[in-house]
């Protein structure tokens, strides 16, 4: 009896405490492993909704501004000797240098879009640019991406010609990949390369614009009534543009994106965050008068 007692108090051995311990390990190695993983995606889904709800809110903002581009147009305002002279001529000071009246799309290009119109309803008629700028700031793009388009509205200041209407670029979207400016009619042309390479030594352009389009889809394209893409550039300084422009009848914004390369690395796979959105915008005032 005193022999079974003496056993019973003696405790776990050295080998159930080993055993106990590495059972533990396990245990714990596992818990928090799958801590980990859920850290990581939870890190990776976070990405992708900032770099979708930025880009999401930008694309809304062109669509509201393109639909006042052209408002308030010339047959709207009283001004002796305008009405005459619509759509807007781009030399004629009583339509082009008039405060109160918005020429509707001054220049469209593959890389910037320039408008006028009340963008914000309150009867100030403002110049609105969207411009794509690469890596190093410049205008147009030619060095790498990821790029910036930049957005500037200004009031429109009377006696200055649309094209040289102040500017202040105020807003922007970075980590925009695709800088394609068209030749012809074609979809899509060559855009920038994408700066940097990937933790396993590819170039950035060769992984991720593996499909070209990627990186050579352009930011602006415009579209006629049937659907047609318009060759760009056009701008009202010339005939051709006064000619063409008010045949563009649809605007299509379109923002492939490549997260930041220390923020938005998935830490499990090493790849960056990839996100595409498009904006479709009919225009509702074309050179000055209605669409039709």
């Amino acid at each position: 009896m005193n022999k079974v007692q003496k056993n019973a108090e003696q405790g776990f051995s050295l080998i159930e405490l080993l055993v106990v311990c590495l059972v533990l390990t396990v245990v714990l190695g596992g818990v928090f492993r799958i801590i980990n993983h859920v850290m990581q995606r939870s890190q990776a889904e976070q990405v992708k909704v900032d770099l979708t709800q930025q880009a999401r809110e930008f694309v809304d903002e062109f669509e509201r501004d393109v639909h006042q581009a052209g408002y308030p147009n010339c047959r709207m305002i009283s001004t002796p000797g305008a009405a005459t002279n619509c759509p807007p001529d781009y030399t004629n000071p009583l339509v082009a240098q008039n405060a109160s009246v918005a020429a509707g799309l001054v220049l469209v290009s593959n890389t910037e879009v320039i408008f006028e119109g009340d963008v914000d309803g309150d009867g100030v008629v403002d110049t609105v640019w969207y411009r794509l700028v690469d890596q190093n700031g410049n205008f147009p793009p030619a060095t790498t991406c990821p790029c910036t388009i930049q957005r500037s509205q200004m009031p429109k200041q009377p006696n200055f010609l649309p094209l040289a209407q102040p500017t202040l670029f105020s807003q922007e979207l970075q980590n925009v990949v695709n800088s394609g400016v068209v030749a012809g009619t074609t979809p899509y042309g060559t855009g920038l390369p994408i700066s940097g390479n990937t933790v396993w030594g590819q170039t950035n352009t060769a992984y991720y614009a593996a499909i070209t389009t990627f990186k050579d889809y352009p930011v602006f394209t415009a579209y006629d009534q049937t659907g047609t893409v318009i060759q760009l550039p056009l701008d009202l300084s010339s005939a051709t543009g006064q000619a063409n422009i008010p045949n563009i009848k649809s605007l299509r914004l379109t923002i492939n994106l490549l997260a930041n390369a220390v923020t938005g690395t998935d830490q499990k796979t090493n790849l960056r965050q990839v996100e595409t959105l498009m904006g479709n915008v009919r225009l509702v005032n074309c050179g000055g008068q209605p669409c039709d």
